[in-house]
């Protein structure tokens, strides 16, 4: 009984620990501009989605409060580009500069030095917070596809 016990603990262990190894991993692939790395990282559809999501405020959405930058970004998008705006602004480039978006270097680096949080925001999701409270900070989302966590959402 007590050899379940332990692997049942072991097991919860390595669930827990799982998705920060995607973070490290993200973190290394922004410090190499590995690009493959990246787009298999990041998930558009869900990304996109998830902004459309909160620009209907029918539907409910995983984001949380945006800031005003991020709300007139997508207005003077929807301004100049219509309907389609999300699907033309919204590109792994846009998410990687987001990410870095509060690093000293913002054409390369990673995220671990600038992460100010990063717990479990549900069973499947870890919630990211990169760049200090007063700061505007961006949030990123790593949800469980499968076998593979992915960033599926990106606000500030």
């Amino acid at each position: 009984m007590k050899g379940f016990f332990a692997l049942l603990f072991l097991i919860a262990l390595a669930f827990l620990i799982w998705p920060y190894t995607a973070v490290y991993r993200l973190d290394q692939a922004l410090q190499t501009n590995d690009q493959q790395m990246l787009s298999e990282m990041i998930d558009l559809a869900s990304i996109r989605e998830q902004i459309k999501r909160k620009l209907n405020k029918n539907v409910q959405s995983t984001i949380g409060e945006v800031s005003n930058s991020f709300i007139d970004w997508l207005q003077n998008g929807i301004q100049r580009m219509g309907a389609d705006a999300v699907e033309h602004m919204v590109d792994n480039q846009w998410v990687v500069t987001q990410l870095r978006s509060h690093n000293r270097q913002s054409e390369q680096g990673g995220i671990l030095d600038r992460m100010t949080y990063a717990f479990f925001d549900g069973p499947d999701r870890l919630l990211l917070r990169i760049g200090d409270l007063d700061d505007n900070p961006v949030h990123a989302h790593l949800s469980l596809q499968g076998l593979q966590w992915r960033i599926t959402a990106v606000y500030n």
